[in-house]
């Protein structure tokens, strides 16, 4: 943590100058995940002339470093740097519930800076921030962002284990915020929706959750405003009686994550490879596998 400490004195200026340096190399050098980012964009935009889909790449790579960069600069943020660059609209509508000792679910994908909400949410609104994560391959690297996601107050749950530990804690009034965006596993729980002009798997868990606990559901949409400021605006999904066995929730997300990306393309996660498999390659590759 020693060098996360040291650069985060750095000032925004140079890392920001730093961060378009790495932009550059990992585009034009390294070529990192460069043919997923275009065909993502290629399927999601079929209108976009190579020009166009070009500047949305060089865009995205400039993001992408951004969220680390700023992520690390957060470290030594206090409550009045968040309420500057991370102003919250809307928060009315979550504290109506928590303020009632309600807890609350909120979503979001991988747009703009994902990292900083879930930082500063707790901070300003003055409730726990809990949030559920898959951990990485590299014990380090999965160590060193529980670290920054924690500093500043929230809590980190396990995707195996957050189930039991949301109940646990039932009736504790906080936020549980789920990336409910990534690609579900082939043979995992998940519904198919039409999504960004593709059909696409989304987890079921978020409707799980929510039909179990009986909390209301919220979407949190990120959007840069300029260089090294968001604003997070918070968006009622739904509130129970949820209906079983539907997926309501999921699709409301769904609806409107696309929203947000939509607004600004280059935002939102390309290097992700959303759509590695579709409904049939997922069915051959089940078909596959030996039945007990």
């Amino acid at each position: 943590m020693f060098l996360i400490r040291l650069i985060s004195l750095l000032p925004f200026w140079f890392l920001y100058a730093l961060g378009k340096v790495i932009s550059f190399l990992l585009y034009y050098t390294v070529g990192y995940r460069r043919s997923v980012i275009r065909e993502n964009l290629s399927k999601t935009f079929p209108g976009l002339s190579d020009k166009e889909r070009f500047k949305v790449e060089k865009a995205f790579y400039i993001q992408f470093t951004q969220v680390f960069i700023e992520s690390i600069k957060a470290y030594r943020f206090k409550r009045k740097d968040w309420e500057k660059r991370v102003p919250l609209v809307n928060a009315e509508t979550m504290l109506e519930y928590l303020d009632q000792g309600q807890p609350v679910i909120l979503l979001s994908g991988h747009t703009a800076n994902w990292e900083w909400p879930a930082f500063s949410i707790g901070q300003q609104i003055g409730y726990p921030m809990e949030f559920l994560y898959k951990p990485v391959k590299n014990p380090k690297f999965d160590q060193l962002m529980i670290n920054l996601r924690t500093r500043h107050g929230g809590r980190a749950l396990p995707k195996d284990s957050a189930l039991r530990q949301i109940i646990k804690r039932k009736n504790e009034p906080r936020i549980i915020g789920i990336l409910a965006d990534q690609l579900p596993s082939i043979g995992a729980d998940k519904y198919w929706i039409d999504f960004l002009n593709q059909s696409t798997a989304f987890y079921t868990g978020p409707q799980k959750i929510a039909q179990i606990v009986n909390y209301p559901v919220f979407y949190s949409a990120t959007r840069r405003t300029s260089e090294g400021h968001y604003e997070v605006e918070f968006i009622p999904v739904m509130t129970p009686p949820y209906q079983k066995g539907g997926q309501e929730i999921v699709q409301k997300f769904a609806e409107l994550l696309e929203e947000t990306i939509r607004q600004n393309p280059s935002d939102y996660l390309w290097s992700h490879k959303r759509w590695k498999y579709d409904q049939a390659k997922e069915r051959l590759v089940l078909e596959g596998i030996p039945k007990d």
